[in-house]
């Protein structure tokens, strides 16, 4: 499903990512940040208490796109910094539920946590 730049989007987000941990183990996760402007939108989750991830969709050159970061410290990285090019070139930045699923697959995947 297509996500847009409005409340309604980040409800959208919000529902993939708890539905998809919910399916997935049920790994325990923590909303801890969230903003909406006219330029994106972007949430804070804690996940399985230790991971503190951001995900925001935001336009760039009028394509409205999505990006998954990791926290390290007090900073958030994309997955070329915390993984490699190559496996950061599977990550998808399509605003979709499905790229969100994709993306939260990857990450589990980085972690070696096993998803369905």
């Amino acid at each position: 499903m297509e996500l847009s730049n409005n409340f309604i989007g980040e409800n959208l987000l919000n529902d993939c990512i708890r539905e998809y941990y919910a399916k997935n183990g049920n790994q325990p996760n923590e909303k801890f940040d969230a903003n909406t402007s006219d330029d994106g939108f972007f949430v804070c989750y804690l996940i399985n208490r230790k991971h503190a991830i951001k995900y925001e969709f935001f336009f760039d050159r009028n394509l409205f796109i999505g990006s998954l970061t990791l926290a390290i410290g007090p900073h958030y990285f994309g997955s070329s910094a915390f993984w490699s090019y190559e496996n950061s070139t599977r990550f998808s930045i399509n605003a979709t539920t499905e790229a969100v699923e994709k993306n939260l697959a990857l990450l589990d995947e980085f972690w070696g946590i096993h998803s369905e």
